[in-house]
């Protein structure tokens, strides 16, 4: 009898030194090649939470409710760099001057709300096809547009001579090398981003991730079944029902009359997808948005 596919989310600890996806490609090689999903991704220097989905659970990562993420990370004053972190050229230097610390919390107190941050060209957003960070190491500059994002809390734990360790919780699709650069700018200061640790992902955090060893050990036993994570209502329906929705037609089911919206669509304790109910009198029908069920189901 063929073993079940691997199924669910995986919240790994990454080191610092592979890439996102060559992290993902090495637990896909570890679960036999099934398919692997990331839900965003970190730098190769960077270290923390990175979240996975594994097999058919890769369809459920756009219901992942919560988007903010959080950091705690250095920043290093009297340098700026051509990438914005330790790993690039220095394009400027400055004395840093003693007192620089009392200025620092009013400095990132201003930068909490909602800011407008232009996508580095050490990033890998794309535009036109191809990742900036590539265009960056061919010497090429692409003009890019300012992304509005969110900072919820951007705190100072500690500090030293020329180095500050801070927290930031921020929407996806912030980035804490700019907001090193414009700390950095508060305070009169060339600056750019050292160490860099993502503490949590939305609902995963960094105390409950599996480290690359405990993953190697036992990937499968690391997974997370979705219904733990995922907030929306269940609906369970019989055999025909699963039928019907397994090849992408409308379920009816009274569990969900008089609502709207998304729900898991499962059939004796398994996921069978997700699906959007509308109303149609005193019927509910649920049509399949995602399915993850097999069409024999």
């Amino acid at each position: 009898m063929t073993p079940p596919e691997p199924f669910g989310f995986l919240n790994a600890f990454k080191p610092p030194g592979p890439t996102s996806t060559a992290f993902g490609s090495w637990v896909r090689h570890l679960l036999g090649g099934v398919p692997i999903g990331h839900w965003g991704t970190l730098d190769p220097d960077a270290s923390g939470v990175l979240v996975l989905a594994v097999g058919r659970a890769t369809r459920l990562l756009p219901l992942i409710p919560e988007s903010r993420k959080q950091y705690v990370f250095e920043l290093v004053l009297g340098a700026a760099t051509e990438t914005g972190d330790a790993r690039g050229r220095v394009t400027e230097r400055a004395d840093v001057p003693a007192g620089w610390q009392a200025k620092l919390p009013a400095v990132a107190a201003a930068l909490v709300g909602p800011i407008d941050q232009v996508p580095p060209m050490y990033s890998a957003v794309k535009i036109e096809g191809t990742p900036l960070y590539v265009s960056a190491r061919k010497g090429r500059t692409v003009a890019r547009r300012s992304r509005r994002t969110y900072v919820h809390e951007l705190r100072v734990l500690e500090s030293a001579e020329r180095t500050a360790r801070l927290l930031v919780e921020c929407e996806a699709g912030a980035y804490v090398r700019s907001l090193c650069e414009e700390l950095g700018r508060g305070l009169g200061l060339p600056a750019h981003m050292g160490p860099l640790l993502r503490t949590a992902a939305g609902p995963f955090a960094l105390a409950d991730s599996y480290t690359p060893e405990e993953i190697a050990a036992d990937p499968s036993a690391c997974l997370v079944d979705p219904l733990g994570v995922l907030p929306h209502e269940r609906v369970e329906v019989d055999a025909a029902g699963a039928a019907r929705f397994a090849h992408g037609n409308p379920v009816k089911s009274g569990a969900v009359a008089g609502s709207n919206g998304d729900v898991i669509v499962m059939a004796e304790g398994r996921i069978l997808g997700v699906g959007r109910v509308t109303q149609e009198g005193a019927v509910a029908l649920i049509a399949p948005l995602r399915v993850l069920a097999d069409k024999t189901t």
